[in-house]
């Protein structure tokens, strides 16, 4: 009964429904959708160098709008009516898909900017509601919940994308879209915390942040081991296994972010983070040692589950919030967001040249700077304060305390 209190309290903590809705929305609108528009394209058949350019727009509109979207955001009358208005434009950017068969370049370029506007604009915002309305004890939980749900709404509509053609698709995603919006109106909190008892800062105070820093560059040290390494992957194991490698480490990943999440506010977020890039130079140790064995492939995609599941919980929603503190917190989502960003559009560049690869020395490698990845962690700061996780240690150890006192004294009475 006890715990079952607590987690509900949890759940329900500051309008906690409104915070899950618009995250989980987002996520398992945004990535299909990229995967969508990307087939779309390639099933267009056109030119890899306008392939790259579209995406480009994609990515640099995407960032600029964000940089707009943090200043934005203040001038609104509300935290809440900002969010809406970006999560509308993104029922729009789905709806413009409808036409891409028409293949006009001009009109696939325009999709492309709009896309980057629906996701860009209000992204640091939307992982910043997050991070206002959660509290440092159970933040990780509360993250670890909201990604599972996110992941299984990847897996959902990855899944039912793939059965249509582009008009239904794209129509299903616009719907998916507003009915992410319509429950986020129904469900908003009437208070805005975006505004009270928060500094405003800048981003070179972001980027001078030594703490920042410390989180930062293993962050992009491994988007772009993981980004760069994908297309060798498939290479590696041919495109047939290679597709069903993204389709497994959403399910791993859902349930170790779920796990993660409760590991994170019990040992520390400082622990659980080392242990995800353990986890990845094992992986790709094990790929550079035995590329020819086919066990390694599943211990592979076993153990990059696991580490993208830890790394989405921490990386994308937990560490930033936490590194602000009481300051604004959309500034250091952007930037801590941009890594995955820049690195998935290397990705693009880099594919053509993946055969030129030697494998086993792209994964020894790979596997290098993964562990070296960890050495500036190591000098991190644990972002959850140690007196919490010892208060939680008590709590835990008063409860196991209390359980053989009720055993003892049902023995005694018998």
């Amino acid at each position: 009964m006890a715990r079952n209190s607590v987690m509900n309290s949890v759940l329900l903590q500051r309008d906690f429904l409104a915070v899950f809705i618009i995250i989980v929305s987002t996520f398992s609108w945004y990535f299909p959708l990229y995967l969508f528009f990307h087939s779309m394209l390639e099933k267009l058949e056109v030119e890899s160098s306008f392939l790259l350019l579209a995406f480009g727009v994609q990515f640099v509109v995407a960032v600029g709008s964000a940089i707009v979207g943090t200043a934005l955001a203040r001038r609104f009358p509300s935290r809440d009516a900002f969010l809406s208005a970006w999560m509308f434009v993104g029922v729009i950017a789905s709806v413009s898909m409808v036409a891409l068969e028409t293949f006009n370049m001009t009109y696939i370029l325009l999709v492309s900017f709009v896309l980057g506007i629906s996701l860009g604009l209000g992204f640091p915002s939307c992982l910043a509601y997050f991070g206002d309305y959660s509290v440092e004890e159970n933040r990780g939980r509360l993250a670890g919940i909201t990604f599972f749900g996110s992941y299984l709404g990847i897996f959902f509509m990855g899944l039912l994308l793939s059965f249509f053609s582009l008009i239904v698709g794209a129509l299903i995603l616009a719907a998916w879209r507003g009915i992410g919006l319509l429950l986020f109106l129904l469900t908003r909190s009437k208070q805005d915390y975006g505004k009270e008892n928060v500094i405003e800062v800048s981003y070179k105070s972001v980027l001078l942040d030594r703490s920042f820093l410390l989180y930062l560059v293993p962050w992009i040290m491994f988007c772009l081991i993981n980004f760069l390494e994908a297309p060798v992957l498939t290479v590696f194991l041919g495109e047939d296994f290679a597709s069903f490698v993204p389709i497994s480490e959403y399910g791993i990943g859902g349930f170790v972010a779920l796990m993660g999440g409760w590991f994170a506010d019990s040992v520390g977020r400082k622990r659980v983070v080392i242990f995800g890039f353990i986890m990845l130079g094992i992986a790709y140790a094990v790929l550079g040692l035995f590329p020819s064995i086919i066990l390694s492939w599943y211990l592979y995609i076993i153990l990059d589950g696991v580490a993208w599941g830890i790394f989405s919980l921490m990386f994308y929603m937990v560490i930033w919030s936490e590194l602000a503190g009481n300051r604004i917190k959309d500034k250091y989502y952007l930037v801590g967001v941009l890594p995955f960003l820049i690195s998935s559009y290397v990705q693009i560049l880099f594919t053509p040249y993946a055969k030129l690869i030697d494998i086993s020395a792209a994964f020894s490698l790979a596997s290098l700077f993964l562990f070296l990845a960890v050495f500036p962690i190591l000098l991190a700061p644990e972002t959850l304060p140690e007196k919490k996780i010892e208060l939680k240690r008590l709590r835990k150890y008063m409860e196991k305390a209390k359980k053989v006192k009720e055993k003892h004294e049902e023995k005694g009475d018998m």
